[in-house]
């Protein structure tokens, strides 16, 4: 773009190849390959996994080439198939029940296919104020925000212990889903109080909401738990993930730079952090996961450089253009050093 070579200006296709892009596929990978674990139903087959791939490539594809259009149906093709296929094995195939807090992942999905949906209606009829900026909401915060908040209740004490998949009983369960329904509600109505012109208090009441429900769920900051370069990546993407968005409450005119403390800080970070754990651990090498492991540490450290270069370009015009560069060159580095270390391991097979 500052070249002058991309013919087109990037602002809904970068949104779009980063939400339905990266954050898509790390969604589908997990959801597609946890759940049937889980519930013991029959994993993904070839032809699902390949119509899912295709569908994605489709949306990235056509968002590169600044087809919005084409990109969002693609993706709430993809979305709605991925729905379907876990659907059948949930309701006829499934041995045990997932995790209760897997009621929010759910209902962050349908937010984030809401969205997109809201927003494809929105090229053929015109779309009040409320309405665009609830789809938008809907689409880039809570599609991501809910899964985080289902998964992690299950995942992150994995991070710092062993933990007994001992399961519940029925009535335990029932009770624990329905906390996680309430929050998911309680989340969702703030997205549309602040789409309806309340920008301060809503995220400022999501942060908070979304801060007492992590904690007491997750011993993220609890003493005495296992420390290394994991745990601490996990940490610190909790820290940006809640400061992002109690920030993004506190400086609503700068709405657009600051919330890339909670999109790169927090989930651009989280979303590698349980990508790690879920690799290494499906890999047969979970002892990756605990000590000391410099690649991770620069990771973390380019990140965090990533997400203060770009945020503070923001604020001071002269330097915009040169620190939209680096912060972007600071990223790519970052996820290279990730896969290098990391995502090789998706092509090993675990011994048991």
């Amino acid at each position: 773009l500052y070249a002058g070579g991309l013919g087109f200006y990037p602002a809904e296709a970068h949104a779009r190849l980063m939400i339905e892009g990266f954050v898509s596929a790390f969604a589908i990978g997990f959801l597609g390959t946890a759940l049937p674990k889980m519930t013991g139903s029959p994993p993904l087959g070839k032809i699902e996994l390949s119509i899912l791939l295709a569908a994605q490539i489709g949306s990235i594809v056509s968002h590169s080439l600044d087809y919005t259009t084409a990109g969002d149906a693609f993706f709430v093709f993809l979305w709605l198939f991925m729905v379907g296929i876990l659907g059948v094995r949930l309701c006829f195939f499934r041995k045990s029940l997932p995790p209760p807090g897997f009621v929010l992942a759910g209902m962050g999905v349908v937010a984030g296919v809401s969205g997109a949906i809201l927003l494809l209606i929105g090229r053929i009829v015109q779309l009040s104020d409320l309405q665009r900026s609830l789809g938008g909401l809907l689409l880039n915060e809570a599609f991501i925000l809910g899964p985080i908040l289902g998964i992690g209740g299950f995942l992150f004490p994995r991070f710092f212990m062993a933990v007994s998949d001992s399961g519940c009983d029925a009535k335990t369960w029932g009770q624990r889903a329905g906390l996680a329904a309430m929050v998911g509600v309680a989340v969702l109505a703030s997205y549309l109080a602040q789409a309806g012109g309340i920008l301060k208090w809503s995220p400022i009441f999501r942060g908070l909401l979304v801060a007492v429900y992590l904690l007491s769920q997750v011993g993220v900051f609890r003493r005495g738990a296992l420390s290394g370069s994991l745990s601490l990546l996990l940490r610190s993407a909790v820290l940006f993930l809640l400061a992002g968005i109690l920030i993004s409450g506190l400086f609503p005119t700068a709405l657009p730079d600051v919330k890339h403390v909670l999109l790169i800080g927090g989930y651009g970070l989280l979303i590698l952090t349980i990508a790690s754990r879920v690799v290494w651990g499906h890999s047969g090498n979970i002892e990756f996961a605990e000590g000391r492991r410099r690649s991770l540490l620069i990771v973390l450290g380019l990140i965090v450089l990533a997400m203060a270069t770009r945020v503070v370009a923001g604020f001071i015009p002269t330097i915009r253009v040169s620190h939209h560069i680096y912060a972007a060159l600071l990223w790519i580095i970052g996820v290279a050093v990730w896969s290098s270390a990391v995502l090789r391991y998706v092509w090993v097979a675990d011994p048991e």
